[in-house]
């Protein structure tokens, strides 16, 4: 979020604005900005990224699809590190 996009507009900041992380967003955007990227990253709270992402083990992934399906996701972008992880994932849908 910190150097995506320009700095006049950078639509992944905003998203993290509208979600409630505007403090976050302007202190990574700083660090980010001046070189500190490592910095940058270390003060994103796990919260933010588990309101962003799903990331852990098949029980887990499970049950945040869940949530995320009853809150009205209907679409989400998947990615893999193996094959067995592609049919877990397929398997889940």
């Amino acid at each position: 979020m910190g150097g995506m996009g320009a700095e006049e507009t950078n639509f992944h900041a905003d998203v993290y604005r509208r979600m409630g992380y505007t403090q976050v967003v302007d202190e990574v955007t700083k660090l980010f900005r001046s070189g500190r990227k490592d910095e940058a990253a270390e003060i994103i709270p796990d919260e933010l990224v588990d309101d962003a992402v799903i990331v852990g083990d098949i029980d887990h992934v499970r049950k945040q699809m869940a949530v995320w399906e009853a809150a009205g996701v209907t679409m989400m972008v998947v990615t893999a590190g193996s094959a067995e992880q592609v049919r877990d994932l397929a398997a889940l849908v």
